[in-house]
């Protein structure tokens, strides 16, 4: 573990290994291993660790769960979802620029693929997740301990990054700042541990201009996820942004907020518009949001 980077969830401050060990002094703790991979999560929040099984689970059954031997191939599958994913990591590559090995934060990081191919470019990437699942979360990363672009990865919650403050250089929610109830909490988080000219990035999370359409949507969202079994907060506080709102709550910590539109092929803009007219609702849309620090 690279301890200039990882910290104590309680307190911030640095962390010691000693062995299987890992502990912080200041607050007299010591933290587990589960499934290889660090715990480094508040003791009250250790229920959420059985509500990730469940999700987990739950979005096993989903038509945008992947298998776990296709995950070397992300974000380059014909599964639904994926196309956009892929022109999403083009935008972020051109939005982030060279590598230079910079530190990378990729919070919510589920298989960590962002994180793999983020490396192969060149960056120095740690990503967290709250599950250890083997398919779908942490666990599944060890595929790319396979291969030359491994990196570090640790159990964590969205509103409580276990990192030290201006430890790192970019931080990335990818497809997982939905899940939080109060996303100025992760705002906030993204702020403290970055270093001065860092930027914090947030991308495929659903987004609107219209507050009644992203409402409707996300009800949707967590009633179909609760009939597969899924419950607790990570179903509770899933959200739909209004994209008004976000940049209002990022503009509160950061300067300089971007909004990016990836690309789109004509014929899936079409297409969405049509199924939009049709449900009487404006659909979601994926732009990554870019918030630099002075």
């Amino acid at each position: 573990m690279d301890l200039d980077v990882w910290a104590c969830p309680e307190c911030f401050s640095e962390l010691s290994e000693h062995g299987s060990e890992i502990a912080c002094a200041a607050e007299a703790l010591s933290f587990r291993w589960m499934d290889g991979l660090p715990v480094l999560i508040r003791s009250e929040q250790e229920f959420l660790l059985r509500e990730a099984e469940r999700y987990a689970s739950a979005w096993k059954k989903t038509k945008w769960a992947v298998p776990r031997d296709a995950v070397l191939d992300l974000p380059y599958i014909r599964r639904p979802g994926w196309k956009q994913k892929a022109r999403s990591l083009r935008e972020l590559l051109a939005i982030l620029g060279p590598p230079r090995k910079r530190r990378v934060v990729d919070v919510g990081a589920g298989t960590g693929w962002l994180s793999y191919r983020l490396e192969q470019e060149g960056f120095r990437c740690f990503a967290t997740d709250i599950s250890s699942d083997s398919d779908v979360g942490l666990g599944a990363a060890t595929k790319f301990d396979e291969t030359p672009s491994g990196f570090e990865r640790a159990i964590a919650t969205l509103d409580r990054w276990p990192l030290r403050s201006g430890s790192v250089d970019i931080a990335i929610c990818n497809a997982s700042l939905q899940y939080l109830a109060d996303v100025r909490v992760a705002i906030a988080e993204a702020a403290r541990v970055l270093r001065s000219g860092g930027v914090f990035v947030i991308m495929n999370s659903p987004v609107h201009r219209d507050p009644a359409s992203a409402s409707r949507a996300s009800k949707h969202f967590r009633k179909h996820m609760q009939s597969l079994g899924a419950c607790g907060g990570l179903v509770k506080s899933h959200q739909h942004f209004v994209a008004s709102e976000l940049e209002s709550h990022l503009g509160d910590r950061f300067v300089k907020i971007q909004c990016h539109e990836p690309q789109d092929a004509s014929w899936f803009k079409a297409t969405r518009a049509l199924k939009g007219a049709i449900l009487g609702i404006e659909l979601a849309s994926f732009p990554i949001f870019e918030a630099r620090v002075p």
